[in-house]
């Protein structure tokens, strides 16, 4: 959220009065408290989310004027979370009912959290809360999570957005390493918000929401001497799961487990996008052994099978050399070069009184998303400023491999498109999936 979105709003907030006293006790109180307590359980686990984090800093009241009642009335209803999500399975599990309602809130220190709504349907396991403050925050400390009292280890993701000054609309996502049952009974513990510390503590039972297609492939292939397995695929509404184990000798320095990663794509050539990706593993008798779990959107209808392509992107000690291409004077179309990767054909540059639409061809015969999430460029203005949009932060694939990509309005004059000269991917045997078993 931005005050571009709201025009007035950056008016109606210099009108609120800041009760700078009680600001004040607020601000020694915390400082007086013992720092966030952090886990000291140690946990064997990476996570990459691709989920965008889109903050805003605000100061004031919702109920000062007509004006913040009108952005306060935003705030989604119990019911609905999900169905608005840039996140495409979560927008279809909220569209179509299959979230449930937990409508469960607890105040410490100042903070109300609201654990709104999830989803679980076997393939992930995703809340819903919002945190209401005198100043919302939205960093939370990461959560002990108990199924059936039992505490369990996992990775998660974190999103969210500022709905008004005081509140704040976030989405966790949970990859828990081991299988979780179809019900069970759940404590999720909150120690900390950002800087101070509490206890917000939730406790609602969980049930799977709908039966999930179950495809165990157990195909193997030997990739840089390590055994990859695929072990499980999932397909359900809101997301495909893929699980993946890696098996290889300690002392192979050839591959790194969890380098590995996975486009899949389907029958009708369609690269289903990379939400989440996690990993675990241990040494057992000289051998490594890794369980990686990835999350992608769901699988179109109609599809039949899908091709599972494993890649690593190479790592230079030295880092991507960074890419400069001035927009002055350039004749359209003009070529921004991205190294191995291949070429930005810019085609036209739209200049709106709101935004600046950049259109270009892609010149590369790797495979990409519809959003180009891993190859990505910024534009800049003259004073170094990123013209980056937090609600339109990807590009947008038009049709092929032509792309546009929407930036905030800036000046003509001095305008740079800065990317890197990309690695092309290391790709390996691909898997192929039969969706019909």
């Amino acid at each position: 959220m931005s005050t571009n979105q709201w025009p007035d709003l950056k008016k109606e907030m210099e009108k609120i009065p800041v009760p700078t006293e009680k600001l004040d006790a607020i601000i020694a109180n915390t400082i007086r408290q013992e720092p966030p307590r952090r886990s000291k359980k140690k946990v064997l686990f990476y996570s990459v989310s691709a989920a965008v984090l889109g903050l805003g800093l605000f100061i004031g009241s919702a109920s000062i004027s007509p004006a913040m009642a009108k952005i306060a009335s935003n705030i989604p209803l119990i019911g609905t979370f999900f169905n608005d999500s840039l996140d495409e399975g979560l927008r279809i599990a909220g569209q179509e009912g299959l979230t449930q309602v937990v409508d469960q809130s607890t105040k410490d220190n100042g903070i109300t959290l609201t654990m709104n709504e999830f989803f679980y349907d076997g393939t992930r396991l995703t809340f819903g809360y919002t945190q209401e403050s005198l100043f919302a925050i939205g960093e939370l400390e990461r959560p002990t999570i108990k199924v059936n009292g039992k505490e369990i280890n996992f990775s998660s993701g974190y999103s969210g957005d500022f709905v008004t000054p005081q509140k704040y609309k976030g989405v966790i996502d949970i990859t828990p390493t081991e299988e979780l049952p179809e019900a069970f009974d759940m404590t999720m513990t909150i120690d900390a918000v950002g800087f101070i510390p509490g206890k917000w503590e939730f406790n609602f039972p969980v049930k799977q929401s709908n039966e999930v297609t179950i495809i165990e492939p157990q195909e193997t292939k030997l990739i840089e001497g390590a055994q990859v397995e695929i072990s499980t695929l999932k397909l359900g509404p809101a997301g495909t799961d893929l699980q993946v184990k890696v098996l290889k000798d300690e002392g192979n320095a050839e591959l790194d487990p969890y380098s590995l990663q996975f486009d899949v794509i389907d029958d009708h050539g369609n690269l289903l996008d990379t939400l989440t990706g996690s990993g675990n593993g241990e040494t057992v008798d000289g051998k490594e052994i890794a369980q990686l779990n990835f999350l992608y959107s769901p699988v179109k209808e109609g599809s039949k099978e899908l091709r599972v392509i494993p890649y690593i992107i190479p790592v230079s000690t030295e880092g991507w050399k960074e890419v400069t291409v001035p927009v002055d004077g350039q004749r359209l179309p003009f070529i921004v070069d991205q190294g191995e990767f291949g070429n930005m054909l810019v085609t036209d540059i739209d200049y709106q009184p709101d935004k600046i639409i950049v259109y270009f061809d892609l010149q590369s015969d790797v495979i990409v998303d519809d959003k180009l999430s891993r190859y990505s460029f910024r534009l800049e203005d003259a004073n170094g400023n990123d013209l980056f949009l937090a609600d339109q932060p990807f590009a947008e694939r038009i049709e092929g491999n032509t792309f546009k990509q929407e930036f905030a309005a800036g000046s003509k004059k001095g305008l740079q498109i800065k990317t890197y000269e990309f690695p092309k991917p290391i790709t390996y045997e691909e898997f192929i999936i039969d969706l019909s078993q």
